[in-house]
């Protein structure tokens, strides 16, 4: 799976993700665009998911006809994301274009 980080998250994201394909925002040439084109490049690059921390892309975007899945994630700080790195993998997994799904942080 082809999975795109969001500008906000760190890149060290990727060493949670090792069966994907992982690339942040800034190293696919998306970083400082807006979310909408954002989107539309993803999809014209082939991503499969966002990952982002953005909780108001769901309201701002028509994110159900997109053409890519999206996972919410609650920090950008690497090791507050670890433990719950089973659960964004399982995430990943489920995430089907125009699906958006919540990634909550361990209580």
């Amino acid at each position: 799976m082809k999975v795109l980080l969001d500008e906000m998250l760190p890149i060290g994201m990727r060493e949670l993700l090792p069966s994907h394909e992982v690339y942040s925002a800034a190293y696919a040439g998306f970083a400082g665009i807006s979310n909408g084109e954002m989107i539309r490049r993803a999809i014209g690059a082939g991503f499969d998911v966002i990952v982002t921390l953005d909780r108001g892309i769901p309201r701002q975007q028509n994110l159900e006809r997109s053409g890519i899945g999206f996972v919410l994630i609650p920090h950008n700080d690497l090791d507050r994301i670890r433990p719950y790195a089973d659960e964004l993998r399982r995430a990943l997994e489920r995430a089907s274009p125009g699906m958006v799904l919540r990634v909550a942080a361990p209580r």
